[in-house]
């Protein structure tokens, strides 16, 4: 690839490796794949999300339905307005807190349409780790709601504040969050890691690290569905298990007192998750717009992403409280909360250099060929205040009032 002759970005590399090779050197048998994962994406000033790079857009590494087309975010908007409104009424700080703003589209689109609705929040909170992305989402978002004149305050956090009430958004997150990687033996699952390959070679780091197997997966680790259906799996059978993001949801749901988490990303229950035929699993390394199957190739500067586990994520949130209230593909959500009304109210269909390129956005986000039915939407609420009037409108929320999916 072309970044192969830029002696900057491989320097990048050399340094985040050398970093990594010597926690390896450090570990007893090899580094978990997990702890490999966290700091290709996140090591402060080396990592993926830390590094400086562009990400989003056409000239990054993948475009996010958010870029896609601003009606799925105005879209999002049909379905938190109401909850804003039940606050508002209430007399309390209406809040929205999205985790990992990307690019700041979404918001953006969110906010344009939310004054429309005159439903706009009190306040907007951003939580994003990336100091790069933080400043870039500033640079947009200031510049877009002084532009459309947007009276809303906006905030940048680094923690889930200790208690919150209002509207959480998670777009494209869950699948950046570290995820180990277990393969079946013949006695037992046990968690992959990397050890130094001393014969290294290639100048994209591809064969720098070797894949090893370290300890056996305690039981209670495992995700229900692995355990209840053991003999299905044959010796070689690697996949990935999901408590870094279990964790995550769990220091969401107790942060909670009131509210809706909505979460949109791609991936499967457990038994579509784990059906054999998926023998390698779901991780895959992103850049420049391919997708790679190498998953130490050019470190520091691909993305990797594992699909989501919903089942397991779901038995966590109800462990913790929250009440799942959705569970269903993005084109059925997004055809419930009415983007299709959305997209004929705003463009005139009788205009094809308007319209075409507006409608042929929305499919790529409905279409079951593209991520209409690969990307799924689940929603929780929480309401420990025992509110009555606050669960009768989470049954009634646009996007959600279709069949709910099983999990």
């Amino acid at each position: 690839m072309e970044i192969l002759s830029n002696t900057e970005a491989l320097s990048h590399c050399r340094q985040l490796s050398n970093l990594i090779d010597d926690l390896v050197k450090n570990s007893e048998n090899g580094l978990l794949f997990s702890d490999y994962m966290n700091l290709v994406l996140y090591e402060p000033k080396l990592g993926y999300y830390t590094g400086g790079s562009i990400k989003f857009g056409s000239k990054g590494d993948f475009i996010t339905a958010p870029e896609i087309s601003p009606y799925f975010g105005a879209s999002i908007a049909q379905t938190i307005s109401p909850v804003i409104q039940h606050f508002r009424n209430g007399r309390h700080i209406a809040k929205i807190l999205e985790f990992g703003a990307g690019s700041g589209a979404l918001a953006s689109s969110i906010l344009l349409e939310l004054q429309q609705l005159n439903t706009l929040p009190h306040v907007y909170q951003i939580l994003e780790v990336s100091p790069d992305l933080q400043q870039r989402q500033q640079e947009h978002i200031h510049q877009f709601i002084k532009e459309h004149q947007i009276p809303v305050a906006i905030e940048w956090l680094t923690a889930m504040p200790v208690e919150f009430d209002g509207i959480i958004l998670a777009n494209e997150v869950i699948d950046a969050i570290p995820v180990d990687v277990i393969v079946k033996r013949s006695d037992a699952w046990y968690y992959r890691g990397i050890t130094i390959n001393p014969d290294a070679c290639s100048p994209s780091f591809s064969d720098h690290w070797l894949w090893t197997d370290l300890k056996v997966v305690p039981a209670q680790e495992l995700p229900r569905y692995l355990l209840e259906h053991a003999d299905e799996f044959t010796e070689g059978y690697q996949t990935e298990t999901h408590l870094r993001a279990q964790s995550w949801l769990s220091t969401i749901a107790k942060s909670m007192r009131q509210g809706l988490l909505i979460t949109i990303d791609y991936g499967f229950p457990a038994k579509e998750y784990y059906h054999p035929q998926r023998s390698q699993g779901t991780l895959i390394a992103h850049h420049q717009h391919h997708s790679i199957d190498d998953l130490f190739y050019l470190p520091g500067l691909c993305d990797l992403t594992a699909h989501v586990q919903w089942s397991s994520l779901n038995q966590v949130a109800q462990a913790q409280g929250l009440e799942l209230i959705a569970y269903l593909s993005q084109g059925a959500y997004l055809l419930d909360a009415g983007i299709g009304e959305l997209l004929l109210a705003n463009v005139d269909m009788h205009d094809p250099k308007q319209f075409l390129p507006q409608s042929n956005a929305l499919q790529k986000l409905i279409s079951e060929a593209e991520m209409g039915e690969l990307f799924k939407v689940a929603a929780w609420s929480m309401n420990r205040l025992q509110d009555k009037s606050l669960d009768e409108l989470m049954n009634t929320l646009p996007g959600f009032r279709g069949r709910m999916r099983l999990l």
